[in-house]
């Protein structure tokens, strides 16, 4: 929710600039959980959980307090920290989790995750808003410097704790997440499945606001439900899925899901009015709830505890790298062609992989042992 309000405050602050300011600042973001990726994924590692997310998180509040009272060009070194905490966070949970829950649970766990988290951005949207209409966006940055102090302190009331291995690899092990994946096929199928998702997900998050108002002739108002209806389907479906998993190995449940929201991504694109286009995303973030709920623990059998750190910063690397080059070249496409045709090829490509991909994933898991526990890659 902290994340949401901030996103909102800090462009609130920087609109006026124009919209290079605002797509710098989104820029830096991205940049730099890209760039650390390998930095982080080894800190998560070789650091104890609870002393890094009550470290880190502390560190993120000084930011965020710092920021309130920031204006101009210094909130863009202030933002590229914030991003270096968030790159840390976002591993250290993940892998924290994938640490203690076991591993027959870990589906409906993550479902849970999702289902809170989808609320948690909707949420946090609304609040933002709201806070900042109030008090200002130095207002909401303190709001979000407490969001920050109340994760450190849940970091320390943690009972049990992932601790560091002793295993040194210099700064060869920095890469150690990378390498994880290309030598792993489940790995390196998954990763190409999720990223084409993502990538079609930033495509459709650039032309969104053109195919509802230019050609469904919808309002900002609009283009808020559309959003909405997504947030909402990935809330539900990750409630469900959290009591009642289907039956099935997590990698068919996974290729069912991509299969959905390509689904979903092609009715948007084919959508002739605005109910049209609201089943359509709410179809499509049904799908994107099970890739995270089935994909994620398929990443975690293939992995070793004492990589999985860099394992995840890796992912998340690869895929928001993705995201970030799939709304550059959305935006100059976009130029040429109008908004259907575009968002409809995006699901197709989804879709073509969705098959591959998930045959590829089936065959290889099945080779690696049938998804048993503890399995490396």
């Amino acid at each position: 929710m902290g994340d949401e309000l901030a996103l909102i405050a800090l462009l609130f602050r920087l609109k006026d600039s124009g919209p290079g300011a605002v797509s710098a600042l989104l820029g830096v973001f991205a940049a730099t959980r890209i760039l650390l990726a390998p930095v982080s994924g080894l800190v998560v590692d070789r650091v104890p959980t609870r002393r890094l997310i009550a470290l880190v998180s502390l560190g993120q509040a000084a930011v965020a307090i710092l920021l309130s009272v920031t204006n101009g060009g210094m909130i863009f070194p202030l933002v590229f920290l914030l991003a270096v905490g968030g790159s840390i966070i976002g591993p250290a949970w993940n892998s924290f989790i994938a640490y203690v829950v076991p591993a027959e649970e870990l589906s409906r766990t993550y479902a849970f995750i999702q289902a809170r988290r989808s609320l948690a951005i909707v949420t946090g949207a609304g609040i933002g808003g709201f806070v900042v209409d109030r008090v200002g966006s130095s207002g909401a940055m303190i709001v979000d410097a407490a969001t920050f102090l109340f994760v450190g302190a849940i970091g320390v009331t943690l009972q049990q704790e992932r601790s560091a291995t002793s295993r040194r690899e210099g700064t060869k092990g920095m890469t150690r997440g990378f390498v994880v994946f290309l030598r792993s096929p489940v790995l390196r199928w998954s990763l190409i499945l999720l990223a084409s998702f993502n990538m079609s997900a930033g495509v459709i998050e650039v032309l969104s606001v053109f195919l509802v108002t230019n050609e469904l002739g919808g309002s900002a108002g609009d283009y808020g439900l559309v959003l909405g209806s997504l947030g909402a389907s990935m809330f539900l479906t990750g409630f469900v899925l959290s009591r009642y998993r289907p039956t099935g190995p997590d990698t068919s449940l996974l290729m069912v899901s991509a299969l959905i929201s390509a689904a979903g991504m092609a009715a948007y694109g084919l959508s002739r009015g605005l109910w049209w286009a609201l089943a359509a995303f709410f179809l499509n973030g049904i799908g994107l709830s099970g890739l995270h709920v089935f994909g994620t623990p398929i990443l975690v059998r293939h992995t070793k505890d004492e990589e999985r750190g860099r394992v995840f910063a890796a992912s998340s690397s690869v895929t928001m790298g993705g995201v970030l080059l799939a709304t550059g070249v959305a935006g100059a496409i976009g130029e040429l062609f109008p908004p259907r045709p575009i968002i409809v090829c995006a699901a197709l490509v989804c879709g073509l992989n969705a098959l591959i991909g998930g045959v590829q994933i089936r065959r290889h898991d099945e080779v690696a042992g049938d998804g048993s526990s503890g399995s490396t890659s």
